[in-house]
């Protein structure tokens, strides 16, 4: 199972806010959509998960948007990472909403597991990420890196996601 995750930065409004072009696969689903966002969530996330967890049932939850039609927001993103058992098995679910009708309409939510060790790894790349100085982060499970440059040109937004 390919567990892979990346974050492309196109610099908006900075140092305050930025778009994020977020793409995540478990391997067997994946999805990708935009979300634009205070900078220092990038940071908050990454110390979050740095030291996650802590006990078991520990859950750390970033969100962003809503489903809700009548709120109206642009994106609705969850990043959800949770244990699952007593010895720190942890897990990630991730849910993604263009929040967008007719022929734009695409929504995923999946899950992965995950060692907290590779989150902890998730955590300290987000951290630098926040920083600004890179535009891209790849992470899996087992690797991550940071570039100042885009890899691959970004996908445009009204590309469904899933």
């Amino acid at each position: 199972m390919a567990i892979t995750l990346n974050i492309r930065r196109q610099p908006y409004e900075e140092p305050n806010h930025t778009q994020l072009f977020i793409t995540v696969s478990n391997g067997l689903f994946a999805g990708s959509l935009d979300i634009y966002c205070n900078v220092e969530d990038i940071a908050a996330i990454g110390r979050n998960l740095k030291a996650f967890p802590t006990k078991a049932g520990d859950e750390y939850l970033y969100q962003y948007g809503s489903e809700a039609p009548e709120m109206r927001w642009y994106r609705h993103f969850v990043f959800r990472a949770y244990t699952v058992g007593s010895l720190g098995q942890c897990a990630v679910q991730i849910i993604m909403n263009r929040n967008e009708t007719g022929v734009n309409d695409a929504a995923c939510r999946f899950s992965f597991p995950v060692e907290a060790g590779a989150l902890n790894r998730l955590g300290r790349l987000l951290e630098r990420f926040g920083a600004l100085e890179h535009l891209e982060l790849e992470w899996s499970p087992s690797a991550g890196r940071l570039y100042e440059t885009h890899q691959q040109p970004i996908t445009p937004p009204w590309i469904p996601a899933c």
